[in-house]
């Protein structure tokens, strides 16, 4: 989704996954760890196109933090996601590039949550954007294959998807299209959190509870390198549109203590996720 990127997404589409017979990965691909975090100043002086750079590789897959989430005992909720049917309605190009990552962030989540069932739609909404916004080429026969014959094996689907990421996020580096790039981890980032904050209401236990806490922290370490990125393509009313929606967040970030939030502060970070998401998968403006 690359060493471990956040949302550059997109899969296979057009195609229904078959059963699986094992749960055994038959899918040789290599996973790699994740890198630690790496922090970008807001006043560093770097480049554009190294600071971009720095961001993706700093951000981690999403399968991280939904994986994260199912060990908390987060629940699955099914109407979490954005619905597949919607991928066909997006005609413009920065609202393709979004959606492009908020589809690869329900891809992850319906992985990590293993539903199954569900992964063809989700990999045919990424890859039916993927090709939107010119990157066909992660999807050959050789993956299809591969999809099909893990259906059923979360490690080796999060790892034939983790290859995919790559090879899209190596043709927008390729082209120089920093602001799909950005638009792209955005959409994936917001994702990440709001499934985060919806699903709060699922976990009851103390400990699992400061397990979800410590996943909402981590995303704000996150938020924070995305914002130097997005503050940085000045050129893109869009771009601005969406961090002006994105510092909203952060601003409510700022009220947490430590490594704990309040029940106010949760609440105020799942309301302003939906609200951006909302106007996000409903294409055009984010305005």
């Amino acid at each position: 989704m690359m060493t471990r990127y956040i949302m550059i997404a997109g899969l296979i589409g057009g195609i229904t996954i078959s059963g699986c017979n094992s749960g055994k990965s038959t899918d040789t691909t290599t996973n790699s760890d994740v890198p630690p975090p790496a922090t970008v100043p807001h006043t560093d002086t770097v480049g554009v196109s190294q600071k971009v750079s720095m961001v993706i590789s700093s951000i981690p897959f999403p399968t991280n933090i939904f994986d994260s989430l199912h060990y908390v005992h987060g629940q699955y909720q099914n109407n979490m996601t954005n619905p597949t049917d919607n991928a066909s309605t997006y005609s413009q190009s920065n609202a393709q590039a979004i959606n492009l990552g908020i589809y690869g962030a329900d891809l992850s989540y319906v992985i990590s949550f293993e539903q199954f069932n569900q992964v063809g739609a989700y990999m045919k909404a990424t890859k039916y954007l993927a090709d939107k916004v010119g990157v066909p080429m992660a999807f050959t026969e050789d993956v299809i294959e591969r999809c099909q014959k893990n259906s059923n094996n979360r490690d080796s689907l999060t790892r034939i998807v983790y290859s995919s990421y790559g090879v899209i996020d190596q043709k927008l580096k390729d082209d120089k299209r920093k602001s799909t790039e950005v638009l792209v981890l955005a959409g994936g980032w917001l994702e990440g959190l709001y499934i985060t904050t919806e699903s709060f209401s699922t976990i009851s236990a103390v400990t699992d509870r400061q397990g979800a806490y410590n996943i909402l922290m981590d995303q704000k370490r996150y938020l924070d390198l995305l914002l130097n990125q997005l503050d940085l393509i000045s050129d893109s009313p869009y771009c601005t549109d969406i961090s002006t929606g994105l510092h909203d967040i952060r601003s409510v970030y700022n009220n947490a203590v430590g490594t704990s939030m309040s029940n106010g502060v949760i609440q105020s970070l799942a309301e302003k996720a939906a609200n951006l998401r909302a106007r996000i998968i409903k294409g055009g403006s984010v305005q």
